[in-house]
C-alpha cells in the first residue's frame, strides 16, 4: 500500500497526504496485526501437504514469471524515456496475476483485487499517453488500484 500511495502527497498536496499518513496508520495496524498473528501461529507444528508442494509450485511458476514482466519492462520503460508508464505497467501486471491466484488458490478474493488493480492500471495508462498529465499525477491515480486492493486483500487475509 505504501509503494502505490507514497506518490498521493507530491500529486495531491495537502488532501494527498493526508490520504498517505491515513494509508501509513492502516498498514502499520495490520503489521502490527499480522506480527501477532505469526508469533501465535509458531506454537503450531506446521505439516506440509502434497497438496500444499502443488500450490507452492504453481505460485512459485506464476510469480517467476509476473514480477519479472514489471521489473524487467520498468527497466526498458527507464532506458527508453517512457518512465510514466511504470506504475500503470506495474499495477496491471500485479493486477492480472491476481487472476489465476484466484484460480489456484481457490480464493474468490483474489478476483477483485486484481480487477479493480486492472481497472485503475488502464485509467493509469490513459492518463500517461496524455503527455499533459504529469507523470507524478500518472502514478498517483494508478497507485489508487494498487492501494485499495491491498488493503482489501490485508482485511481478507486478517479475517482468514
Amino acid at each position: 500500500m505504501l509503494v502505490y500511495s507514497i506518490w498521493w502527497p507530491f500529486a495531491w498536496g495537502i488532501p494527498g497526504l493526508v490520504a498517505f499518513v491515513l494509508v501509513v496508520a492502516f498498514a502499520v495496524l495490520f503489521v502490527t496485526r499480522g506480527i501477532r498473528q505469526m508469533r501465535h501461529s509458531v506454537q503450531f507444528e506446521a505439516t506440509e501437504s502434497a497438496e500444499d508442494r502443488l500450490l507452492a509450485r504453481a505460485m512459485g511458476i506464476l510469480n517467476s514469471v509476473a514480477h519479472p514482466v514489471w521489473m524487467v519492462g520498468t527497466i526498458v520503460l527507464l532506458i527508453a524515456g517512457q518512465g510514466r508508464w511504470v506504475m500503470p505497467l506495474m499495477v496491471l501486471v500485479i493486477g492480472a496475476h491476481f487472476l489465476p491466484i484466484a484460480h489456484i488458490l481457490g480464493r474468490w478474493v483474489d478476483y477483485p483485487a486484481g480487477l479493480l488493480m486492472i481497472v485503475f492500471a488502464v485509467i493509469g495508462g490513459v492518463m500517461a499517453a496524455n503527455a499533459t498529465i504529469p507523470w507524478i499525477t500518472v502514478f498517483a491515480v494508478a497507485g489508487i488500484g494498487g492501494t485499495i486492493a491491498t488493503g482489501f486483500y490485508a482485511i481478507y487475509m486478517a479475517r482468514q
